[in-house]
Order: C-alpha cells, then sequence, then structure tokens
C-alpha cells in the first residue's frame, strides 16, 4: 500500500508538516493543502487514493469538501477533528466519511487508520464466514443477527477483520487500538477479545472466529 498517493488538508502548519513528514517517512506520497478551497481546486486536477481532512477550516470546512470528493470519487476519507458531535458524525457519515480520528493525533494511531481504510478498499471483497462489518454505521453482524457491541469491541472486531487470516500480535494491537505501547502486564485487549468471544458465541476452546496464536498473538479466521 505505499507509494499511495494521499490528499492531507490541515491548516495547522506544525500538525500538517508533522503529519506529513511522518506519513512520507512511512512510504506515501503525501500532497497538503491548508484550505479548504485550495483542497476542492486540488481534487479536480489531480488523483489521489486516500484523503485526510480537518474538519474546521479556512474557506470550504471538511464536509464541503468532502461533499466535493463524491461528486467524481469514492476514495477513503478520514475525518480529523477535535469535536465530539453527533450531529456533525451523522452529518459525515451520510456524505461519505469513513472514519474519524480525535484530535490531539498520535502519528502511530493516524498510521493504522490510513492501512485500515487502505485496506478495506484495495480489499472490498473480504469476508469471514458468518461475519460481517458495516464501516458507514459502526456495526457488526454474525449470521444476520446485529451484534450488541461497545465502541471498543467494534474497533477491534473491525480492525482483526481487515486483517483476517493474518497474525496480530498484542504489541501491535496496543499501539494500533490503544495507541500506547504494550507494557507486558496490561490485560485490557485480552479481556476485550474475550468479550467478543462471549458475544460471538465462541468463548469455548477450540474457537472458531477470534483464534489465539500461542507467543504471537490472536488472529481472525476467514
Amino acid at each position: 500500500m505505499r507509494n499511495t498517493r494521499i490528499l492531507l488538508v490541515e491548516d495547522d502548519a506544525p500538525l500538517a508538516d508533522m503529519m506529513q513528514t511522518f506519513l512520507q517517512e512511512e512510504g506515501f506520497t503525501v500532497h497538503s493543502v491548508h484550505n479548504g478551497d485550495d483542497a476542492c481546486l486540488e481534487i479536480d486536477r489531480q488523483t489521489f487514493d486516500l484523503a485526510v481532512l480537518d474538519l474546521m477550516l479556512p474557506g470550504r470546512d471538511g464536509l464541503e469538501i468532502c461533499r466535493h470528493l463524491r461528486k467524481s470519487s469514492d476514495i477513503p476519507v478520514l475525518m480529523l477533528t477535535a469535536k465530539d458531535d453527533d450531529m456533525v458524525a451523522t452529518a459525515s457519515l451520510q456524505l461519505g466519511v469513513d472514519n474519524y480520528l480525535q484530535k490531539p493525533i498520535r502519528p502511530h494511531l493516524l498510521l493504522a487508520h490510513i492501512e485500515a481504510l487502505l485496506r478495506r478498499s484495495y480489499r472490498s471483497d473480504t469476508q469471514v464466514e458468518d461475519i460481517s462489518i458495516n464501516p458507514t454505521t459502526y456495526t457488526a453482524s454474525l449470521k444476520g443477527t446485529d451484534l450488541e457491541l461497545t465502541s471498543g469491541e467494534y474497533q477491534l472486531l473491525a480492525y482483526l477483520y481487515d486483517r483476517a487470516g493474518e497474525v496480530i500480535s498484542r504489541e501491535q494491537l496496543y499501539q494500533d487500538i490503544r495507541g500506547i505501547p504494550f507494557d507486558g502486564i496490561d490485560r485490557a485487549i485480552d479481556l476485550r477479545i474475550s468479550t467478543l468471544r462471549k458475544k460471538l458465541s465462541d468463548d469455548q476452546p477450540p474457537y472458531r472466529y477470534i483464534k489465539t496464536v500461542r507467543s504471537k498473538g490472536y488472529l481472525l479466521a476467514p
């Protein structure tokens, strides 16, 4: 997924520089602009694989940019916001925003969100038997029945779903899901795995869906 072209729209110059430098060091090509009007011009001029949009911007805001983008493109959109507003979230989802990231930005969490969106875009045919994920409504179902998940449980299940068949270490889960290093003691992720298994009616070994790979981590079986 490297050599991917990302449109970054952020009016906080130091933050934009930090994100651009970090993502370029990770191998992405990043085109950065600082206001909504310039962003729309670049959307009309160039082709991108993913857009990272700040919500509050000079000129057109992130929602208006997304509306403009969706006229010609279905690329993944990650919205950056300092707000925790259900009405804004609803409007954004209706316009085609794929995911949110709350400020302040943690670089490795930003990377995890971007890679998950790209993986979902490039592997739109990804399927796990019996389990379905709806990234638009942040919901999941098992054999057609909606699962009652907390936001944390949904985030973890969607993360594993995007990497179905891949062994994910605890260290990677802590870094990407919680944005902190694994200290070797904290069992928050293990507890979340346990509750997910119960909700998937799969809490007795041998597990059908979320498998434990000894000394390595977890795997969602395709």
